[in-house]
This record gives structure tokens, C-alpha cells and sequence, in this order.
């Protein structure tokens, strides 16, 4: 399923899977860099003080809240994470501050489904970046001062950020409590074979993905997701918005809250939730 797409991807770049990987090959673990006194964020690409985003933060948590009120979300418990893409395509949406404003929209699902108030962070094209956290208290700036000195501008493969979110929450932090992902993608993939097998491999655990596309491209194996065969449990839903900043936050909340509690019912039948 796809994620929040503006353009098409464009150049010819050469995206096949990576070669051999191990690991180590693969992944870098990377270190919070020191904040050095930001003066602005976003908000759909507009700069904003600290202040200003903070009180956006404030409203967003309440528009959520309203929305899983209507969808009867209580007691809702979940370790969430964001894999964002960082292929060359995206590079203009960096830039411009889109995807800062992003994960400000993302961060109230963190805040009030985690109770470390933690949204977990990954960058993904060819290969895949862990980077810090995201918190209440550092999200300003965060694109500026983490991502943009660590993005790629590569290719776009999911199934090495795929099997490391699995290996980060299933083997070296399992816990009762799922994990809800949000998938962000401008684009196809090089690795459809090996990004079907990561899937299936993942529906084994108590990790629900939604993958959120954004942009003119066809999306076509992410719209295939619900038709994938040879999964213990349905664990991937797709959408689809052709600009982020065209939609209010009550309509994104409810888009990112369709899917999830059809999984979490499920999980709790099949035996993978309490």
C-alpha cells in the first residue's frame, strides 16, 4: 500500500535490490544529533516558530482524539513508527519542508497510542537508516537537524526496512503490545519478490503496516497488498492522497484509523494479541 506521494518519481535511476547484504551491509544505527537552536519548522511547507508548531501539535492531538472517539478506539495501546522514503524523488520534498510537516501530523498518533510518547523513525531507499525518536519535546526542526545530512537520495527497496522493523520489534524488542507502522512512499518499488516475502514474513507478529502514497505513480504492488496470498493474517492496508497538504487532519486521522482496529480484531481472534 502506498504513502503520502506528491510527484512521480523521476530519473533513471538504477534501483535494483542490494547486493549480499548482511546486516551491517544494510542498516546504520545513528546517533541524535545536538539540537543547534532551530528557528523555524512547517506547517503544509509554511515556516512556523516553536511556538506556533507547538500549538499545532496541541490542536492535532485533540482533532485525533475526537477521531477515535468516533470509531470507538479506547484503550488504545500501540508502539508506532514511521518508515519514510528517502529515494531521490524526495529529495524536493524534503527541501521544501513537506515532509517535516509530515511527521508533525503523524507524531499525536504516537503521542497518545505509545506510552513512552516515542514515534520510531527510519529512513528507507535502497537500503535503510534507524534514526532517533521522535518526541514532544524535539520534534521542531527534527528533518533539519537528523535527516537531511543522513538521506540516501537512492532507489526505493521496502523489504530491507521491512525486515529490520520486524527484527527491532519481533526478535530484539518483542512485547505484547503491537507495533502500528506508517509506511510513507512517493513510488514503486525494485524489490517486489523480496518485499512479498517480507510482508508474509510480518504477518506472523503483531505488526500492522499502513502504507500511505502520495503522488501520481501507479502504486501498483501496493494495491495488490489485499489480494497477497500466504499470510497468517491480513497485516497491510493502502491509501493513497495525491498531496498531503490538500487534506485536513481530521480526514488523515480517520484514513490512518480505518484499518488498524479490523487488525487488531483479528490479531486478538488468531492469537497474536491478549
Amino acid at each position: 500500500m502506498g504513502i503520502f506521494d506528491f510527484f512521480k518519481k523521476g530519473g533513471s535511476q538504477s534501483g535494483s535490490k542490494p547486493s549480499t547484504s548482511s546486516y551491517q551491509q544494510q542498516t546504520q544505527q545513528v546517533q541524535p544529533t545536538s539540537p543547534s537552536k532551530p528557528t523555524s519548522s512547517y506547517d503544509n511547507g509554511l515556516k512556523m516558530r516553536k511556538e506556533e508548531a507547538v500549538e499545532q501539535l496541541n490542536l492535532r492531538k485533540e482533532t485525533l482524539a475526537l477521531t477515535m472517539r468516533k470509531k470507538n478506539m479506547n484503550n488504545v495501546f500501540a508502539r508506532v513508527a514511521v518508515a519514510m522514503d528517502d529515494s531521490g524523488s524526495m529529495e524536493s520534498l524534503y527541501e521544501k519542508g513537506t515532509v517535516q510537516s509530515v511527521l508533525e501530523r503523524l507524531l499525536p498518533v504516537a503521542l497518545k497510542f505509545d506510552d513512552n510518547g516515542e514515534l520510531d523513525m527510519w529512513l528507507f531507499a535502497n537500503k535503510f537508516k534507524r534514526l532517533p525518536s521522535i518526541t514532544e519535546e524535539d520534534f521542531f526542526d527534527y528533518v533539519n537537524r537528523e535527516v537531511m545530512h543522513r538521506a540516501s537520495w537512492g532507489g526505493t527497496n521496502y523489504s530491507p526496512v521491512i525486515n529490520d522493523i520486524v527484527r527491532k520489534y519481533a526478535k530484539e524488542e518483542p512485547s505484547d503490545i503491537p507495533t502500528f507502522v506508517l509506511f510513507i512512499t512517493d513510488g514503486e518499488n525494485f524489490d517486489r519478490n523480496e518485499a512479498e516475502r517480507a510482508i508474509r514474513e510480518a504477518s506472523r507478529y503483531n505488526i500492522f503496516f499502513q502504507f500511505i502514497g502520495l503522488g501520481n505513480e501507479d502504486f501498483r504492488f501496493l494495491k495488490e497488498l489485499d489480494e497477497m496470498e500466504g499470510r497468517f493474517i491480513d497485516n497491510a492496508n493502502f491509501f493513497e492522497i495525491r498531496s498531503i497538504n490538500r487534506i485536513s487532519d481530521d480526514q488523515l486521522y480517520d484514513l490512518l484509523l480505518t484499518e488498524y482496529p479490523i487488525w487488531e480484531k483479528e490479531a486478538k481472534r488468531v492469537g497474536l494479541l491478549r
